[in-house]
């Protein structure tokens, strides 16, 4: 022991707090990807399966990405067809807003069944088709950028 540190030498050893000490006195943090003092792998990364559980985790942040990219969408094209109705009345200039806002609602519809398809196709080892998703949030996309050109160059 170190006297006055609380720690033992450059093994890693509890510290004060109950957390372990990485070598040089520091905290040791697994995520960092620290090796122990000799340089072994830590027992998760030894056995080839990633540590704290994560290798679940692929699909669900796909399935939030696919919601946040429907909900932008859809709340984008109400929002914006109502900005394009209230100062250019009800016409041509809000059509392509609320195109927006359809591909984002059939996004947010398609988004439980495209993930039930996503953990089959992991779980199989097959490749997932997302095309007409894809194509389908692009539509979305480009209706919006072109109803916003259309309300700029059409205002006053």
């Amino acid at each position: 022991m170190i006297p006055g540190s609380g720690r033992d030498g450059p093994g890693g050893a509890p510290d004060r707090t109950g957390g372990v000490r990485g070598p040089g006195g520091g905290p040791r943090n697994p995520a960092d990807g620290a090796r122990g003092s000799a340089g072994e792998q830590p027992e998760e990364e030894a056995e080839g399966t990633a540590p704290w559980g994560a290798e679940g985790l692929h699909s669900e942040r796909t399935l939030l990405a696919w919601i946040r990219t429907g909900t932008a969408l859809a709340a984008g094209g109400l929002g914006g067809a109502g900005v394009a109705a209230r100062h250019m009345g009800s016409g041509p200039a809000a059509l392509p807003f609320v195109l927006a806002a359809l591909c984002g609602a059939v996004l947010l519809a398609r988004t439980h069944l495209r993930h039930r398809r996503l953990e089959s196709a992991l779980h199989e080892g097959k490749p997932l088709d997302v095309r007409a998703d894809a194509l389908l949030a692009w539509l979305g996309v480009l209706a919006v950028v072109a109803g916003a050109a259309a309300f700029v160059l059409a205002a006053p």
